[in-house]
């Protein structure tokens, strides 16, 4: 692609100002034109970079160091090295911190949140990014401010947060508007294009996309160009215009095979793997799609990976053993001063009675010290035999739990008994006799339904944590689970459907565990759930792992619900539809089981329209 007039005349007269300059300022030379080509050269942008951090070094120029150090590693980033750009980026943060240079360690903070997006870890990059903007908002550096929101946004976009990227990203843009500042606004673009189509909603990416194409193309941005090609081509292939989808990813791949732009292409070739699958020629999708895990692969290999978190932990034991050392240094020198302190003490009691008032004070002090020790001891004493009480007043009470819930099973099991025995027995009870031993029965059930859920809660306080995890046919316990609930539902005039493959699909997990989750949820779908309604229990496979979900079309969640529902002994607004009982244990037992296999559990529900809970398992 040719460069913009700007580009070249930006480039073009840096390169002149290289003859007639020396030292530091031909370090900053230096390190502007590698920042200029990092996204047009990324071959010229490590060469000047290089050139700047040697000439840095000859000089001990601090500044250069760390401005030269960061833009090496932004240039092996957009070469997709990552562990390399890594290294750099952490010995850039050791550099400015020890210049304690703010706006550089934000700056680097950011780059280093980068590489844990790509990494995957969103989490991890969060907290490098809200570390920069901390830092960004004490020396009020707007343009620091707006790269940490986009990449807060780029996070929790990677969190399937989506409302929350969007207000980040919109907070970026109001920034860049305001600094008029063009390569900003053009990138933001980029990014809240990619939050529409994580959202369904193409076409207005395409729009956003093409109408920031012509920005993209003005400033020469390689890497941004071949990432909005292939965002183009992801729109139309969800438009199912599959002949326009495949003219973008090929103009993506030819700008990717040229500049050495490895992340783009292996998503063009996932990509395109897509759009020639859809077009049923199935094998130059698979070769494509080998073509892309070779590509992954080489940039998230196993080596790689283990290197960026080898650099994480070495970087904070260095930091630490930095900490340590000055720590160290201090005690020593606050003992140096100790003892001359005493000297002077000795010399001034016998060199002037003034100095005995002064060792009569220091006693004092001393003693004042005494006393305020045995009064924390004391504290301490009272603190730890009031924690022991409250250990034993717990203990206390779950054995109380435990007994009463055990021997009330027995006699309310007998009840039931006999009174199944007495109806048995007397065939000509009528219709009134048998509806009152019929709810004798259904209350024993209530009880003991109660009495189960307080044990079950008991159990998973007390288990240790396992990690015995095997392999689990979910098919398989999805059918017994729908089987379990026939006659319930039927009672109701509820409809309970499976949609899920025949095929067996297997998860890591417990199978006991499995069958209490899928019960307690479609339990609860039943109890909420109005009669001549619909229950789907349905199953989806997502990159490497298996997502179950139940959904009902009950009342919803209101907002008070979904601040309590996973809690212990808590209630919802709405009521069981047919008096059913309710001990708010159910789904707090749901999401430990969930946990302990390992697993994840969400919800989606909207008020008046229903809920739905997802359960997420790694794949076997």
């Amino acid at each position: 692609m040719a460069q913009s007039n700007q580009s070249i005349s930006s480039i073009d007269s840096l390169k002149s100002l290289t003859k007639v300059s020396a030292d530091s300022s031909l370090v900053d030379i230096y390190n502007e034109l590698s920042w200029s080509y990092r996204n047009i050269d990324i071959d010229s942008a490590i060469h000047f970079a290089e050139q700047a951090l040697l000439l840095s070094r000859e000089l001990n120029y601090l500044n250069g160091i760390n401005h030269s150090l960061n833009y090496l590693g932004i240039a092996y980033r957009n070469r997709s090295n990552y562990s390399k750009a890594l290294e750099l980026f952490f010995e850039a943060l050791k550099s400015s911190e020890y210049s304690k240079d703010l706006q550089e360690i934000s700056y680097t903070l950011i780059n280093i949140g980068n590489i844990y997006i790509f990494q995957t870890n969103y989490e991890g990059a969060i907290d490098y990014f809200q570390r920069a903007l901390e830092n960004a908002k004490m020396i009020d550096n707007k343009n620091i401010i707006a790269y940490c929101y986009l990449n807060i946004g780029r996070s929790l976009v990677g969190l399937e947060r989506y409302q929350a990227a969007e207000e980040n990203y919109k907070k970026a843009q109001e920034i860049r508007l305001n600094m008029n500042d063009l390569e900003g606004i053009v990138i933001s673009n980029v990014d809240m294009a990619e939050l529409y189509i994580k959202q369904n909603l193409p076409d207005k990416a395409l729009k956003l996309l093409t109408e920031n194409l012509v920005n993209v193309k003005h400033l020469n941005h390689t890497s941004t160009l071949s990432l909005s090609y292939i965002n183009i081509a992801r729109t139309y292939m969800m438009k199912k215009n599959l002949v326009l989808a495949k003219e973008y990813i090929q103009k993506s791949m030819i700008l990717n095979k040229a500049h050495g732009l490895i992340n783009n292409e292996s998503q063009a070739l996932q990509l395109l793997s897509e759009i020639l699958e859809k077009s049923q020629d199935y094998d130059q999708a698979l070769s494509y799609f080998k073509l892309y895990v070779a590509t992954k692969d080489s940039i998230f290999n196993e080596e790689n990976t283990r290197k960026i978190e080898s650099l994480h932990a070495q970087y904070q034991s260095e930091k630490t053993e930095v900490e340590t050392k000055y720590l160290r240094e201090q005690t020593r020198l606050n003992e140096v001063i100790i003892k001359r302190q005493r000297a002077i003490i000795a010399l001034a009691i016998i060199a002037c009675v003034l100095f005995l008032i002064v060792a009569i004070v220091a006693f004092w002090s001393s003693n004042e010290r005494k006393k305020l020790n045995a009064q924390i001891e004391e504290q301490k004493e009272k603190a730890y035999k009031h924690n022991n009480d409250l250990i034993d007043i717990n203990n206390e009470k779950n054995n109380l739990i435990r007994i009463l819930s055990h021997d009330l099973r027995a006699p309310i099991n007998n009840i039931k008994g006999l009174t199944e025995i007495h109806q048995s027995e007397h065939e000509e009870f009528g219709a009134k006799e048998n509806q009152t031993l019929n709810l004798i029965k259904s209350e024993s059930d209530r009880i003991l339904s109660m009495i189960s859920k307080i044990l079950n809660v008991e159990a998973l306080n007390i288990e240790s944590k396992k990690e015995n995890l095997e392999k689990v046919n979910v098919i398989q316990v999805l059918n017994e689970t729908i089987g379990s609930f026939g006659t319930s539902a039927k009672t109701k005039q509820i409809k309970i459907v499976g949609n899920f493959p025949e095929q067996e699909v297997a998860i890591l997990g417990d199978k006991v565990h499995l069958h209490q989750v899928l019960e307690n949820l479609v339990s609860n779908a039943l109890k909420f759930s109005q009669p001549h309604t619909t229950i789907t229990l349905g199953l989806e496979i997502v990159g490497q792992a298996a997502q179950i979900f139940i959904q009902d079309q009950g009342p919803g969640l209101t907002e008070d619900d979904k601040d309590k529902i996973f809690k212990k002994f808590q209630t919802l607004s709405a009521k069981p539809t047919a008096n059913e009982v309710s001990t708010g244990l159910g789904l707090s037992i749901v999401k430990k089981y969930v946990e302990q296999m390992k697993g994840k559990i969400w919800y989606e529900s909207e008020l008046g329209k229903g809920t739905k809970f997802i359960v997420q398992f790694a794949m076997a």
